[in-house]
């Protein structure tokens, strides 16, 4: 029977992923035994998991690394969190050596369309799916002459590639060019101000312009095999509360995105409502999001059904049943924690690699 699973270096979510796995192991009466592994001392992270490795800092030795592991621990599947790019583009060494590796997809060039905000929604357009309207500019000049004759009524902007919504703001002509300081969270800027910025800036990061939703905003998070949805928890956030749900017309929509994109593994689908509350696919994350944990509060363990999945432990109707019987709504807040930090890690292994 297969029970090694690892969960390489990961988002903001590691430390979550590992304690559902292990909760879903403990809970079930299932062997399930956890390496973790991290480029840096995360010591909360890899504390949790039964045995935890230090990656190379150096990208160059990530394979070499790897194939000693996997040979000598016997490594049944390896999920790659932060990296899945590198590890989708080595997929074929790494699987040679006997192990089943989860990126989020099953190509380089879906990972790609995924980092393209623009291309994205060229191709869910091209799937007949929702998308927010997006244009691409690349220049200073495109952003200018694009929003002095834009046609969204409320224009908003952000890189064409990036995460945890970094970059991301709001026009607004009415705010004080001070507001962008005192007031960052509020996401709005000065439309003068923006541009006089790009331009003392030396370089141009492609940009993204798309129109301001009024929402709510969904993110859903699911377990996914070659395309096929086996289990999904949407996400609901309004203001500080998020409403855990398994029906509705965001819920179904990003189904239909993982199905296009043909993901497979722990990814993630964001929507947001139109004014005429209708959702609209924001974007797709081929990993797990940060907020994967919150979603433990409907009754369903996402990545422990992922880890019992890929062991074999249990079938994908298996992992349709338990995600169906086992959710209950409910509506969890986020609030500020901390926990203990060991400087020993007990259960680190010393690879000499």
């Amino acid at each position: 029977m297969k029970t090694k699973i690892w969960l390489t270096e990961g988002l903001s979510s590691q430390r979550n992923i590992i304690q559902s796995v292990n909760d879903f192991s403990h809970n079930g009466g299932r062997e399930i035994t956890i390496y973790a592994s991290h480029r840096h001392e995360r010591n909360e992270i890899l504390s949790v998991a039964h045995f935890s490795l230090i990656e190379p800092q150096d990208e160059s030795q990530r394979l070499a690394f790897i194939t000693a592991i996997v040979k000598e621990h016997g490594i049944d599947v390896i999920h790659a969190g932060r990296n899945g790019r590198w590890f989708e583009t080595h997929r074929q060494a790494i699987e040679a050596l006997g192990v089943a590796l989860t990126t989020g997809a099953i190509s380089v060039d879906t990972i790609d369309l995924a980092d393209d905000k623009v291309a994205f929604a060229q191709f869910m357009e091209s799937k007949g799916l929702p998308v927010v309207p997006s244009l691409r500019v690349s220049t200073v000049g495109e952003l200018k002459q694009l929003l002095a004759s834009t046609p969204f009524e409320a224009p908003c902007i952000k890189p064409v590639k990036g995460i945890y919504g970094m970059g991301f703001w709001r026009f607004d002509d009415t705010v004080s060019p001070m507001t962008v300081f005192n007031y960052p969270e509020r996401r709005r800027v000065n439309t003068e101000q923006y541009i006089a910025a790009c331009e003392a800036a030396r370089s141009f990061e492609p940009q993204v312009v798309m129109p301001y939703l009024p929402g709510p905003e969904y993110s859903v998070d699911m377990l996914v095999d070659h395309g096929n949805v086996l289990a999904a928890v949407g996400r609901r956030k309004e203001d500080a509360l998020q409403y855990l749900e398994n029906t509705g017309d965001a819920w179904a929509l990003a189904q239909a995105c993982a199905q296009a994109m043909n993901a497979d593994g722990l990814v993630n689908v964001q929507t947001r409502n139109d004014a005429s509350g209708k959702p609209l696919l924001l974007e797709i994350n081929m990993r797990p999001s940060g907020g994967i944990g919150y979603t433990r509060h409907s009754g369903v363990n996402l990545a422990g059904l992922y880890a019992a999945f890929k062991l074999g432990q249990l079938t994908a109707d298996e992992v349709q049943a338990l995600a169906r019987s086992s959710f209950s709504p409910a509506v969890v807040r986020s609030v500020t924690d901390v926990v203990a930090y060991d400087h020993v890690l007990a259960n680190k292994l010393n690879t000499g690699v």
